[in-house]
């Protein structure tokens, strides 16, 4: 690598194991690399660097510098080549031999668990969390859930998303379905101040215009108990049907989170987004789009200046001046 020109020099932060003392570690495997995927993608779909070039409307020499490790594709021209060469997407490439504890017998195991709880068969309960029958068929013969099956199961049934995966924490949610009604207060309602507007940016996120604390762009009246709720004005329709444009998000900073809830994440590079949490492991914030148009977003903590919980969406004739 020394003898190499300076032009020719790339400095690539080695790739070490992030351990969680959490035992969530499995959440977030080593994966193929990014360089080695492509080539392995390419040589299975029988193609040349030019012919696969030409598929995706690159030159050749896109093709090589991805193969060499110089650039990455974009997140959709990883799509595109997973489309093309009929390969898995590196997301979905098998984890490593540590990981063995997964065993497929375990899957069909809690599976069959949530199945006899539940007393429903395979179809009814696919068609509760509204996936395909055949996904719930597969599990039961060893094949692995993914994150986003979890979480919704969590949402329907109540299964811990963490137990739903690898048998790790309680079984149950904290909230679950048969608990005793306990319905909590709602709180006072108070003026709550608009303090920005969140517009639609590049690649699905959103910036953030903010006023300083206390003062906005006029007040909305919601119920809630946390002294330092905000709203913010939502322009644009990148998140319909859930927010449409003019519709405002009611934020509560001291409310807690959980995997499912709804968040504002801010970080620290300026950009802000409304997402859902998927889970956090190995240091690392999980985020699902909730627009399905828009892919999957991981930041490190590092990465992050602040996470709100969003409570609610009001209409835009809840609005009022100063």
């Amino acid at each position: 690598m020394s003898d190499l020109p300076t032009k020719y020099r790339f400095a690539r932060p080695e790739s070490k194991e992030k351990r969680d003392n959490d035992r969530l570690d499995f959440l977030y495997p080593p994966r193929m690399e990014m360089r080695n995927w492509i080539r392995s993608a390419r040589k299975k779909a029988d193609l040349t660097q030019e012919q696969l070039g030409e598929k995706l409307g690159v030159t050749k020499g896109n093709v090589s510098a991805w193969e060499n490790g110089r650039h990455e594709p974009s997140y959709a021209q990883i799509q595109e080549i997973s489309v093309v060469t009929k390969y898995p997407m590196p997301d979905s490439q098998p984890s490593i031999p540590g990981a063995s504890t997964l065993d497929s017998k375990d899957v069909a195991v809690r599976v069959q668990e949530m199945l006899t709880e539940t007393g429903m068969d395979g179809a009814a309960f696919a068609d509760k969390v509204q996936i395909p029958l055949k996904r719930v068929e597969s599990w039961l013969k060893g094949s692995a859930i993914s994150i986003e099956d979890a979480v919704a199961i969590q949402k329907v049934y109540g299964y811990n998303s963490a137990w739903v995966l690898a048998r790790v924490g309680e079984k149950k949610a904290a909230i679950l379905h048969n608990d005793e009604y306990r319905p909590k207060a709602l709180g006072k309602r108070k003026a709550l101040a608009v303090r920005g507007m969140a517009q639609l940016g590049d690649d699905g996120f959103w910036a953030a215009l903010e006023y300083p604390v206390g003062h906005g762009d006029g007040y909305l009246d919601w119920p809630t108990s946390d002294p330092d709720a905000y709203a913010i004005e939502c322009s644009g329709d990148s998140m319909r049907p859930r927010i449409k444009h003019g519709e405002f998000v009611i934020i509560e900073p001291n409310h807690p989170f959980q995997p499912g809830d709804e968040v504002l994440v801010a970080s620290k590079d300026g950009r802000v987004m409304v997402k859902e949490l998927a889970y956090k492991a190995a240091g690392r914030y999980h985020l699902l789009s909730v627009n399905e148009a828009h892919g999957k977003v991981t930041l490190e903590e590092s990465q992050i200046d602040h996470i709100h919980y969003v409570a609610g969406i009001a209409k835009p004739s809840m609005w009022r001046p100063e």
